[in-house]
């Protein structure tokens, strides 16, 4: 069973920013291993446009982009269409502790990596700790020495 720790957007929860004075908004690409490569988004709001303009600066060409509401508001409710094809989530977390079950779903695939992927001996205790930063789930991985930082894609898919 795959494990998605995001909330998906709905048309409720969308009009839901909007009620609480969101007009700022990051939309922005987003992988995950049940979700059909081209089309996933994570949506991120912002209180201001600084705040959603400095996120949208740190991602990469084509990767997403800042909007606005209510000029950018159709393309959102496009997106959320029945049958558009495209999945959009809030950068929410469904529950608190989404990073240990995280640990706990993606254990084989998380030791596969560690083994093929990294100088990680099987005897060393590791710690990973999955972050989300602009939008995107990182695995810092450590060993007390060493410490890798990759993006969470690469460790569960």
């Amino acid at each position: 069973m795959l494990y998605n720790p995001f909330e998906q957007l709905t048309r409720s929860t969308f009009q839901e920013f909007l009620e609480q004075g969101y007009r700022d908004f990051v939309l922005q690409r987003f992988e995950w291993p049940d979700v059909l490569k081209g089309t996933g988004f994570l949506l991120s709001p912002y209180w201001s446009a600084e705040e959603a303009h400095a996120h949208a600066a740190e991602l990469g060409p084509k990767e997403g982009k800042a909007i606005q509401m209510p000029a950018d508001a159709h393309s959102i409710q496009q997106l959320l269409e029945t049958n558009s094809g495209y999945r959009i989530f809030n950068n929410r977390f469904r529950e608190e502790k989404w990073d240990k079950r995280m640990l706990r779903m993606y254990e084989s695939k998380i030791v596969g990596y560690l083994r093929n992927q990294t100088t990680f001996k099987r005897k060393d205790p590791i710690d990973i700790l999955f972050t989300l930063e602009h939008g995107r789930v990182w695995a810092i991985i450590t060993d007390g020495k060493t410490q890798k930082k990759v993006r969470a894609m690469e460790l569960i898919s």
